[in-house]
């Protein structure tokens, strides 16, 4: 090889030495220098997610209590257990196999589940299971320990599971929080008080990615939610929904059925339910039987898995909805309160006003029936407001005209929503003054035309009795935070005076004439002084669109008490009954009427009672055994009862008695006194007979002619009362003197 040459290819190689050393120290300043400066914050970030982990510490959820602080839902410590399968695959196979076993049967998942998760060797976290209770916990943490797993991460982070502790009570109005925390009601509506900040753990790890010790992690405590303090009493809640519930079992109600009770004077909504209700601890099961049967047929029917999830879908958003607030209903009769107090307002009509019904009205040709098809003839004005007369409210309405009317219908708040502190208030629909001509007005007047929710009219009834102000419904009394302080506490708003004072009280007493009249209606209680108005409107509209196969309607009564000084109102709404009563006095009158039984002495309402009404009270049947004819006569006098002697008196002491001791019974009643020794085969005997259909004086006198004593159950006495049951059939033998309890009521639009 030539010197020269090989010099010369010595060069060059030393060139290209030094030309790539000094590309490649130039690339890498470049590189340093991006790193450093220009994308110094980007690096940093990459290089602290390297370097560490976090993980979310979840804020305990507020309380919901009642208004006596009674626990409606809240929320408790959880654990999620959190593995890593990288460390759990550094394992020998039949250690991890052992470990993943262990851990299946302590939280109840399959193991097939965790073999998979481990082979994802890259992941350093993993949800083995949410929501496990501490001792879960603990039992993971001895089996680790007693196993010498040290090394594997599994680690439990706090978590919180929200309850509701009295299952159904309230559930329309409380909502409930999903996997999700995607809230309904007021777990919605008060989300941003209730849910509270989330805090976190921040932890170093080292090259290989695991956790550092202690003293590397920095913890940033979470802040609790605020609690809810209701204006709901749940005792008064647990009367209506349990009422509810009965009437929508016995009347076959298609719809569901809701209730408000609501403080007149200052909108606090003291019980809200819609029935059936549901679980919000499991929301997602079917609580309406119709609709399980729905469900039930389409599975039958071989209906696809998507067509069988809409509709499942479809039953949960009902299922959920509050239909006191989201629904909407054709009020009917309970409206005519509403026409009546704007025409004695506007002073068009009075108390000495008088309104002729033949049983229908011919309004610009459009024939309006009564319900009493035979009309009523001519009727006073609280008159027309008891019978219920159609004819005589066209009448009053067109007194008004379309002006007034439209004005007061605003008034009264049905324009608009009433501002109530839960999700989804729906809008009313009703005939605006611009379209209204004097049908429309005619139908109006009388509750057939217009669409409102249960909480407008329950609010709007409340304006009429309670001195005329329209108040603000609401369910909320106070928000406090941990420490027990208030964060902000509500407020009576009173919107408007709707009406003056003078024409609330000719309101009240108007009312208050309906419940009592012809002996008292379904609403009626001895002792009270309730006020009230019934209402049975035609579901026309879904009649005409094909939607149910009949015309259908809703039963509705508002009361008031006590109607002297309003306190409470309260409304029931039951929708499509099937079972053959339709109106609002026979279907919705007695939930109302049960629900004061039980509750209007808790409320702190008690009864007053009227000599007449003191005559008629139930009695107890004392002890007399033992006791001589005079004695026992004496005794039995005075408990209001009256004496019937089986056997000679002379000498002889009382050895049975009918109805026996404890015994419940109307002042006035016969108990049957044997005495002497007379043995049990020879008491006398008697043929219940069959009351249902009889008045109460009727029933009265067939069960007092076979010797046996009548109890009276059901509200209404009156004339228009009819016996629907007796606790015992017709035909049975029983002794003489037992106490056959009657139900009356009154089936029709009276009241």
């Amino acid at each position: 090889m030539n010197v020269k040459t090989t010099r010369s290819m010595r060069i060059r190689i030393i060139f290209v030495i030094v030309a790539l050393c000094v590309f490649l120290t130039g690339y890498v300043s470049i590189t340093l220098f991006n790193a450093a400066v220009v994308n110094s914050k980007e690096m940093s970030a990459m290089a602290n997610d390297q370097q560490q982990s976090s993980f979310t510490i979840k804020a305990k959820r507020g309380t919901i209590y009642d208004r006596n602080n009674k626990v409606l839902a809240q929320s408790t410590t959880v654990w999620d257990i959190i593995i890593s399968p990288g460390d759990i695959e550094e394992y020998e196979p039949q250690n991890r196999e052992f470990i993943c076993k262990g851990l299946s049967e302590i939280l109840d998942v399959k193991y097939e589940t965790l073999i998979k998760a481990c082979e994802d060797t890259e992941s350093r976290y993993y949800v083995a299971k949410k929501k496990v209770d501490r001792d879960t916990v603990e039992k993971i943490n001895k089996f680790i320990l007693k196993n010498d797993l040290k090394n594997v991460s599994v680690y439990s982070v706090e978590n919180s599971e929200r309850s509701y502790p009295n299952g159904t009570l309230a559930a329309s109005v409380l909502g409930f929080i999903n996997e999700n925390e995607e809230g309904y009601g007021l777990e919605a509506y008060y989300n941003s008080y209730l849910k509270g900040v989330d805090g976190r753990v921040v932890s170093t790890t080292d090259a290989d990615g695991d956790v550092m010790p202690y003293d590397y992690s920095s913890r940033f405590a979470a802040k609790d939610g605020n609690s809810l303090v209701l204006t709901i009493d749940e005792t008064l809640q647990y009367y209506l929904e349990k009422n509810l519930e009965i009437t929508v079992s016995q009347h076959k109600l298609a719809n569901r059925s809701t209730g408000i009770i609501m403080n007149a004077k200052t909108g606090a909504i003291v019980a809200m339910a819609t029935a059936p209700g549901f679980d919000p601890n499991d929301p997602s099961y079917v609580y309406f039987e119709n609709d399980r049967l729905t469900l039930a047929q389409m599975s039958a029917d071989k209906k696809t898995e998507e067509e069988i999830l809409k509709a499942k879908q479809d039953i949960w958003g009902k299922q959920w909805q509050n239909k006191a607030v989201s629904e909407l209903y054709i009020p009917g009769s309970v409206f005519k309160m509403f026409t009546c107090a704007s025409a004695l307002e506007e002073e068009v009509v009075s108390l000495d006003s008088t309104f002729e019904c033949s049983g229908i009205a011919d309004v610009a040709g459009t024939k309006i029936r009564c319900w009493n098809i035979g009309g009523h003839g001519v009727s006073t004005l609280t008159e027309a407001m008891i019978r219920s007369c159609n004819p005589a409210f066209i009448k009053i309405g067109q007194l008004l005209g379309v002006e007034k009317f439209s004005r007061y219908f605003e008034a009264f708040g049905f324009t608009e929503k009433t501002g109530i502190d839960l999700p989804g208030e729906a809008d009313s629909l009703y005939v605006k003054e611009s379209d209204m001509g004097i049908v429309e007005l005619s139908s109006s007047a009388f509750g057939q035309t217009t669409k409102v929710t249960p909480i407008q009219m329950v609010t709007a009834a409340a304006a009429v009795v309670n001195g005329g102000k329209l108040v603000t419904p609401y369910v909320v009394d106070k928000i406090i935070d941990g420490e027990g302080n208030v964060v902000k506490s509500a407020q009576t708003v009173v919107k408007r005076q709707v009406i003056s004072e003078e024409t609330s009280a000719t309101m009240r007493q108007i009312l208050e004439d309906v419940v009592t009249a012809n002996g008292g209606g379904n609403a009626y209680m001895s002792g009270y002084r309730i006020g009230g108005k019934s209402g049975t409107s035609e579901k026309i509209d879904d009649y005409n669109s094909g939607k149910t196969p009949e015309l259908r309607y809703v039963a509705t009564f508002c009361a008031i008490v006590p109607i002297d000084d309003p306190e409470y109102v309260m409304l029931v709404v039951c929708d499509e009954p099937t079972s053959g009563y339709i109106y609002g006095s026979a279907i919705a009158a007695p939930v109302v009427s049960a629900v004061f039984k039980e509750g209007l002495e808790y409320m702190g309402i008690y009864p007053q009672y009227t000599a007449d009404e003191l005559a008629q009270q139930d009695v107890t049947v004392p002890w007399v055994g033992g006791y001589n004819s005079i004695r026992a006569e004496a005794q039995l006098t005075a408990a209001g009862l009256k004496a019937e002697y089986i056997g000679s008196t002379d000498g002889t002491e009382v050895t049975g008695q009918v109805p026996s001791a404890g015994t419940v019974m109307p002042s006035g009643s016969t108990v049957m006194l044997y005495m002497g020794d007379i043995p049990l085969s020879d008491y006398r005997m008697s043929t219940v007979p069959n009351v249902i259909g009889m008045t109460v004086e009727e029933a009265n006198k067939a069960l007092s002619n076979a010797g046996l004593n009548i109890s009276i159950s059901g509200a209404a006495t009156g004339s228009e009362a009819k016996a629907v049951s007796q606790s015992v059939n017709s035909g049975l033998s029983v002794y003489r003197g037992t106490v056959i309890e009657v139900n009356f009521l009154v089936n029709n639009e009276t009241g």
